[in-house]
């Protein structure tokens, strides 16, 4: 049996380019909240880098979402098994995830998984969006929701 490999680093991010040729990721918008305007609520992507060490051998690698309160599982990918030839190297994966379904607000889990066994795990948190009321403006970098005009009554 190999040994479980280190995770260096778990993030949750909106995109993950790879550029071929350099090998290099670049992780896009990266995150730890989301704000829902209702729910369920569909969330149109989410991305998932995983960076390992200390690895030596065939592995198979998975990632699960689950809910922290009832702990079921909202979705789950795995790679193809890969195989890492020395405990030096570093290996990544990135997962991305279309269309997202979030039952409710709360808090949820990543599981990085190789053969089997959890090595790591990634919370992060839905909330609800509340919009500020008509006229009033947000924090910094918000959109400002302006009043229609109130027109005067007939005489």
């Amino acid at each position: 049996m190999p040994p479980s490999p280190n995770v260096k680093a778990i993030l949750i991010c909106d995109q993950i380019i790879h550029e071929f040729g350099t090998n290099k990721k670049s992780l896009i918008g990266i995150f730890e909240e989301i704000h829902l305007p209702k729910f369920p609520a569909r969330y149109p992507r989410i991305a998932v880098y995983v960076n390992l060490t200390d690895a030596h051998g065939k592995y198979a690698l998975e990632l699960r979402l689950l809910g922290t309160d009832d702990g079921k599982q909202l979705g789950a990918g795995k790679t193809p098994e890969v195989e890492i030839d020395s405990p030096l190297r570093t290996c990544e994966f990135a997962l991305q995830i279309q269309n997202l379904q979030f039952p409710k607000p709360g808090k949820y889990e990543f599981h990085v998984l190789a053969n089997g066994d959890l090595l790591a795990t990634k919370t992060f948190t839905v909330r609800e969006a509340k919009l500020p009321p008509p006229g009033v403006q947000g924090p910094p970098g918000s959109p400002t929701i302006i009043p229609p005009p109130i027109e005067p009554e007939g005489d």
